[in-house]
Order: structure tokens, then C-alpha cells, then sequence
């Protein structure tokens, strides 16, 4: 007769929780509150930023019967929804977690981790053809942007994984600063001004991993300030007086919420499986007046850095599972956010065009600028759909910095 070990055990009650737990999964929408509703409106930026070649209206299918195999169908797939409800779910995927954490296992899904404890996403290698798209599409931007007098500048954000210590456990093998190797080589024989961190960070004797939290696959708001203050050196390297001294670590304060984040990474294998990281606010000690515009959602709000960059009730929220801190600066992923400085009238006008990793960037860049618009072209998160080239000819910029962690964010930057 085998004996019971203490993972044979754990297994056991894992399974016994499962059992009981998913009786309740019926009935979990009936005690679900209702999720609240934020001011937001619909924004047709189509409309308001036009293409000079519209594409082609799709001719809409004609409607159908419901026959009872699509009735089946739909409420198949609204029973298998109703799982984010069920009673005590969080609790039991926290024990799988703790069970997995126990056992060994550095992988979970498509979640990886690493030798030094921090999580991150497999990434598969991109195939030639979708690079070449992806990087005509910013050449063919580039290019138009040029033509239009304007400078542009390709900034290439670091990933989490280090190119020169991936930390990858046995058998495990990200293809993403191989992408990136490829995606900036085929920018520069294309003639984009290109820069890449990845680089600047280890000139400046950073430790790659120390810029990121452990459970999300973002960047720190400090890391966010070496970065604007590294871009703006480059912006300045190409004509333009920035005062980068402005962004020195030492004119800023920092305030850290200990044990508070739990990133997306750390969301998807609980906190069972890894603690919670801190967020560290980095705000300015030196006076500020801006102005923060995100039309997507009514807002429109002026005063100091601290009082317009950050959401004070999403910064409050102490639900691990229910919001993303990182999504307090700047009200997260917007289509178009415009930051004006009024204290710094001379500064340039600045078009950035970015994914999520700019967001604990932007708000620093802005402080040598006298206009930062943001576009996130994203069709999961931004998705500002409109033509950038007639948006920056609308606002005309006096240069554009392209800036993504990852070139299939990109998807339609050639717009």
C-alpha cells in the first residue's frame, strides 16, 4: 500500500476544493455585483483623422435564424463566462498556484520563471515575412514624416528578458531580442533614425532586471524616468535644446506602496504561486502646471504632475485581481491622450506613438515639452484607428518619436 506524500495530499485537496467549489459555479452570477461604469464616449477617429485612401466598405452578411444549435452554443459559452464568478474561484486558483509554486514548476500556461524569481511571457519567433511588413509599414511612416519636414525618431524598448542573461529555466527559449535584433536592422537599412535602450541601459550600468516588476511585464516608474531622460538626450543630440538635467533622479520623490501590485503576469498564476510586487511613485519636487486630455473618456484635468497623471481611486484599490496599479498613471491604455505644459511654452511639440511601456515614460517627457500627444494605435488596447499621417499633419510636431516593446504591437502604424 502506497503512502500518502505531502504533494499526493495537497493534490488530494486541490481536487476535493475543485469538486465542491464548482457547484456554486451556477449560481456565482447571482451574487456578482455589477461592474462600474466609467464616463467614456465613442470616438470616431476614422472621421476625425481621415486616410487619403478610405478603405473599401465590407458588405455585411445578411442576418440569419437562430437555429437551437446556436441557442445551445450561446449558453455554453455564457456558463463557461459565468466561471469569473464562482464562488471562492480566486481562493482555489491561489491553492493550484501554491501547489504549482510547491512542486516546481516554472511553467504555467504560457507564464515562465525565471532563474531570479521574476515572471515572463514565452515569445515565439516572428516569421520574415510579418518583420518586413511591420517594418515597411514604420519605414513607409518614417519616410512620409520626413517629407513633411518633420524628424522622427525610432525608440526600441527593452523586454523583459535580457539579451545577454535571459535567466531562462532548462528547456525554455524566448525568441524576442532575436525579433528585436531583426526588426531594428531592418529599420536602419530602411533609413529610420533608430534608438535602442536595450543598449543605452547597460552603458549606463543598470541591471536589466532591476528596471521591471517581478509579476508584470512592465517597466517601473523610475525605469520610465531613465528612459524619458535617455530619449531626450537623444532628442537633443539631434537638434533640439532639452534641458535633461531637469529629469535627474535627484529632482524627484518617491512614495512606495509595499506588497500592493500584482502584475498581469502574476494575476494570470496568483498569488499563490508568487508574492506581490511594490509601486513606487516618482513624482517631481519642483513646481508643475499641466494640462491631461484623454478625449476617449471625458477627461480633462489640469494642475500639478501628482494631481493630473494618476487615478487616486485605482491607486487606492487593494483587490490584487480587480485593476492594474501600472493602469493608474495616465488612465492606462488611451487612444489619444494630449499633455500640456504651460510652464514650458518654448518647449516642442511632441507626437509619440507607443504601446503601454510609455505610460510611466510620457509623463516625465512632457515636462521638457511644451505638447505631448500620445497615440496608441494598438487594436486590443488603444485603438486609435484613425491616419497618423493626417494627425500629424493636423498638429505638426516638431518631431515624432515612434516608441514600442515589441514590433507586433505595430499593427498598423503605417497608417
Amino acid at each position: 500500500m502506497k503512502r500518502f506524500t505531502p504533494t499526493n495530499l495537497l493534490c488530494v485537496c486541490v481536487l476535493a476544493l475543485l469538486f465542491v467549489g464548482g457547484g456554486s459555479m451556477l449560481f456565482g452570477e447571482f451574487f456578482a455585483g455589477k461592474a462600474p461604469q466609467e464616463t467614456a464616449q465613442t470616438v470616431d477617429w476614422r472621421a476625425l483623422y481621415p486616410f487619403d485612401t478610405p478603405a473599401p466598405e465590407q458588405a455585411q452578411a445578411p442576418a440569419r435564424e437562430q437555429t437551437v444549435l446556436d441557442r445551445i452554443t450561446d449558453f455554453q459559452a455564457r456558463l463557461d463566462g459565468s466561471r469569473e464568478h464562482l464562488l471562492g474561484r480566486q481562493r482555489l486558483l491561489e491553492l493550484c498556484g501554491a501547489f504549482r509554486r510547491a512542486t516546481f514548476q516554472t511553467k504555467t500556461d504560457e507564464i515562465v520563471l525565471l532563474n531570479n524569481g521574476y515572471l515572463t511571457t514565452i515569445v515565439e519567433q516572428t516569421d520574415a515575412q510579418t518583420q518586413s511588413q511591420i517594418a515597411d509599414s514604420v519605414v513607409r511612416f518614417a519616410d512620409a514624416t520626413e517629407k513633411a519636414g518633420i524628424p522622427l525618431l525610432y525608440v526600441q524598448v527593452p523586454q523583459k528578458v535580457c539579451q545577454y542573461d535571459d535567466q531562462m529555466p532548462p528547456g525554455e527559449l524566448s525568441y524576442i531580442n532575436q525579433n528585436l535584433d531583426r526588426h531594428l536592422a531592418l529599420l536602419e537599412a530602411g533609413g529610420v533614425d533608430t534608438l535602442d535602450l536595450r543598449q543605452a541601459l547597460h552603458a549606463d550600468g543598470l541591471s536589466h532586471y532591476g528596471l521591471y516588476f517581478r509579476t508584470d511585464h512592465h517597466w517601473t516608474m523610475a525605469a520610465g524616468l531613465w528612459a524619458a531622460r535617455t530619449v531626450a538626450g537623444a532628442v537633443s543630440e539631434r537638434g533640439f535644446d532639452l534641458d535633461t538635467s531637469l529629469l535627474s533622479a535627484e529632482n524627484f520623490s518617491e512614495t512606495t506602496l509595499p506588497n500592493r501590485y500584482l502584475g498581469t503576469q502574476g494575476r494570470k498564476v496568483t498569488r499563490g504561486y508568487i508574492s506581490p510586487d511594490e509601486f513606487t511613485l516618482v513624482v517631481p519636487d519642483f513646481e508643475t502646471e499641466l494640462r491631461v486630455e484623454h478625449p476617449d473618456k471625458v477627461v480633462d484635468v489640469q494642475g500639478s504632475f501628482s494631481d493630473v497623471m494618476f487615478d487616486r481611486e485605482m491607486l487606492s484599490e487593494t483587490d490584487y485581481y480587480a485593476a492594474s496599479l501600472y493602469e493608474a498613471v495616465l488612465c492606462g491604455n488611451r487612444p489619444l491622450t494630449r499633455i500640456t505644459n504651460s510652464q514650458n511654452p518654448d518647449g516642442p511639440r511632441v507626437l509619440l506613438i507607443h504601446d503601454s511601456y510609455s505610460t510611466v515614460v510620457a509623463p516625465y517627457l512632457s515636462l521638457l515639452c511644451s505638447r505631448l500627444d500620445m497615440i496608441d494605435v494598438r487594436q486590443a488596447n488603444g485603438n486609435f484607428d484613425g491616419s497618423l499621417d493626417a494627425y500629424r499633419d493636423e498638429l505638426q510636431p516638431d518631431i515624432v518619436i515612434v516608441m514600442f516593446c515589441s514590433p507586433v504591437n505595430i499593427d498598423r502604424s503605417g497608417g
